[in-house]
């Protein structure tokens, strides 16, 4: 939990960073619709190349370290190793992927009892060595492979495992999509304060008051939201560390124990929710906050020509990206 880097924000006088939160929201909005506009065929990749390049740019220019954006993309490493397997799997579309071999997979029963040995080797094991359950499933895969050439036994069950192009590209690029799309957040989130988020939410959703709709109460709730998600997370780990030296191991146990321990952090988790709650309430109130009434602001915010600049830039990639995909569909 320490490597949460979502809803953080680092302090800098970066050229993104003095930009009008409202075109960052913008732009950020244009941006996702980019990504999901782009189609896998006709030149595709090209398009998530360029993207990736603009990310590349904002990083540099917003001064913030690499190391942050790394943790951002940390949380979701599980999800894009899945997907990408999923298609390999499961993606059965055009030819054989030329530039990687069939895999024969032959199961014997002395593959099977070496698999398990290693199996019940790594259950008595994980409490001493911090071994992933996905390095493990890789290792058991490549002790068959390996097998499966050494002995020449008589297989019981043969499995041949083919790669194919639509697999592999399409693996690609949902993880390229996935990869840009929370850069483009966490670009956000680490040069936007929250405050400012919720000011140019507000702003950007005035015009849906004219029907009623209280928008500063949306944006204060999802800037609320934001500030305390890293806050939770920092509690959630107090309390993890707090119950370990009472002896509470939440890897081990039955069923039923771990139910008790995952109460036994639920519970505080809660109290520590709403006593928040609470005092931010009591907070607002003292400092003379009505919902829904209309505030001042200190800093009144005014778009420069460094804003529309970069609005002009996204809004040019979107049309460039439309009109590609229009153009080759004709095709």
């Amino acid at each position: 939990m320490n490597n949460l880097a979502f809803g953080q924000y680092y302090n800098s006088n970066s050229v993104l960073h003095r930009l009008d939160p409202r075109t960052k929201l913008i732009s950020l909005i244009i941006l996702m619709v980019s990504i999901f506009v782009i189609k896998q065929a006709n030149y595709g990749f090209i398009y998530l190349g360029v993207l990736f390049l603009l990310i590349v740019l904002l990083v540099l220019l917003s001064k913030v370290p690499i190391k942050l954006y790394l943790k951002s993309l940390k949380q979701i490493t599980f999800i894009l190793i899945f997907s990408f397997v999923f298609q390999l799997i499961f993606n059965k579309g055009g030819s054989y992927f030329e530039y990687l071999p069939q895999i024969d997979f032959k199961f014997t029963y002395l593959n099977i009892i070496l698999a398990l040995a290693v199996f019940v080797i790594y259950i008595f094991v994980k409490r001493l060595i911090k071994f992933k359950f996905l390095l493990l499933v890789l290792t058991l895969g490549i002790m068959i492979y390996i097998l499966t050439l050494t002995f020449n036994i008589e297989p019981f069950y043969n499995f041949t495992f083919y790669i194919y192009e639509e697999g592999v590209y399409t693996g690609l690029f949902i993880i390229g999509r996935v990869f840009i799309l929370i850069m483009f957040s966490s670009i956000l989130t680490l040069t936007t304060k929250p405050t400012d988020i919720n000011d140019g939410l507000e702003k950007l959703l005035k015009p849906l008051e004219l029907i009623g709709l209280k928008t500063s109460i949306f944006a204060m709730m999802v800037s609320i939201a934001l500030r305390y998600i890293p806050t939770l997370f920092i509690e959630t780990q107090k309390i993890l560390k707090a119950q370990a030296s009472r002896g509470v191991d939440f890897n081990e146990g039955s069923f039923k124990n771990k139910v008790t321990q995952i109460i036994s952090l639920l519970v505080p988790m809660f109290v520590i929710s709403f006593k928040r709650a609470s005092e931010l309430a009591d907070a607002m109130e003292a400092r003379g906050y009505i919902p829904g009434e209309k505030r001042t602001k200190i800093n009144e915010m005014k778009l420069k020509f460094s804003d529309f600049f970069a609005m002009f830039i996204v809004l040019g990639l979107l049309t460039a990206i439309i009109l590609g995909r229009v153009l080759w569909d004709i095709n």
